[in-house]
């Protein structure tokens, strides 16, 4: 049996999951829900949203994530507002709102949200990256061709491969979630 129920529809997300729950042994099912996500600047409040409409209707323990990704020198822009940004600006688009910034920072604000019969926890981590000043690599996730992970070495396009994610050696909240778990196992 599953240790929860990962609720998402998006394939990059899974694979991360699945990279960091193996290491640990904790195992999980895949299920995408028709949830309605509340607007929120708080991606966090998102989550959490997402988490108890998911545990009402499947009942059983669940896992949802929400990144934001935040570029400190665009005063916090996108944040969680990515996922509809991705689909309007192109990647020049990106270039040009970021081209002559001095703060080259992005920050991937990983949240997850577990939750069981005994409430939410929540799970954040902030992995900090690099925007880069030119496209390199190929992906659908646009910001992906000038976002790097490894200082500028390769973006994370490039380090899209099949079975990999860009963030496979990084740790993320996946891992914290998994630790979480692990020790709630052992006390029970």
């Amino acid at each position: 049996m599953a240790d929860f129920v990962f609720v998402t529809s998006n394939d990059l997300k899974v694979l991360a999951a699945q990279q960091a729950c193996d290491q640990y042994g904790i195992t999980f099912d895949r299920k995408d829900l028709d949830i309605s996500e509340l607007q929120s600047d708080s991606g966090e409040e998102i989550a959490r949203g997402k988490a108890e409409q998911a545990y009402a209707e499947l009942g059983v323990p669940v896992a949802i994530t929400d990144d934001s990704w935040i570029i400190p020198g665009l005063n916090g822009f996108p944040g969680p507002y990515m996922k509809h940004v991705n689909k309007w600006l192109s990647v020049d688009d990106y270039l040009n709102l970021t081209r002559n910034l001095e703060d080259r920072r992005i920050i991937l604000r990983s949240i997850i949200v577990y939750q069981d019969e005994h409430g939410q926890q929540v799970f954040s981590t902030d992995i900090a990256g690099l925007l880069m000043k030119e496209p390199r690599g190929k992906s659908d996730i646009k910001h992906f061709m000038i976002t790097s992970f490894d200082g500028g070495v390769n973006s994370a396009a490039e380090t899209l491969a099949p079975g990999y994610s860009p963030l496979k050696d990084l740790r993320t909240s996946w891992d914290d979630l998994c630790e979480w778990l692990q020790a709630s196992q052992v006390a029970a």
